[in-house]
């Protein structure tokens, strides 16, 4: 009988396998930033005030409030009891700047509420987004 020097072995190479998780992973570490999920608002328009083109998601803090006065934080839906909460939350992780993007045809209260909850968690000044008066199917 012949004695073989090796032995047979069943296991699973993982190198492969962690190779490309980490590579999916650094590529949704990239992407995430980009990705925005958003509401459908329509804010209003005007020609006058600063128009914000860009906002950081690591800085700004952005309220959004649907014509049926839902509100949503990145996202994600949020009731008005608990945005005070989530505000302080983002005002202590660094998250210095805060703003409301509500539609032209929300109650008046609806945002006056989100002001004042923005305003309890420690946002001293919150800006309200707007869309450009010359081109109203584009939203910044």
């Amino acid at each position: 009988m012949i004695k073989t020097r090796y032995r047979r072995f069943s296991g699973i190479n993982v190198t492969n396998l962690v190779d490309v998780t980490l590579v999916l992973l650094v590529i949704f570490m990239l992407t995430s930033p980009v990705m925005q999920r958003s509401a459908d608002v329509t804010p209003p328009s005007s020609d006058v005030g600063r128009i914000v083109n860009r906002l950081d998601p690591a800085t700004t803090l952005v309220v959004e409030i649907d014509a049926y006065g839902n509100m949503s934080v990145s996202g994600q839906a949020v009731l008005v009891e608990d945005l005070e909460e989530l505000a302080e939350a983002a005002f202590a992780s660094g998250r210095t700047e805060a703003y409301v993007r509500a539609d032209r045809e929300v109650r008046y209260k609806v945002v006056a509420d989100a002001l004042s909850e923005l305003g309890r968690s420690g946002y001293l000044s919150v800006g309200l987004i707007q869309e450009e008066g010359t081109e109203p199917d584009e939203v910044q």
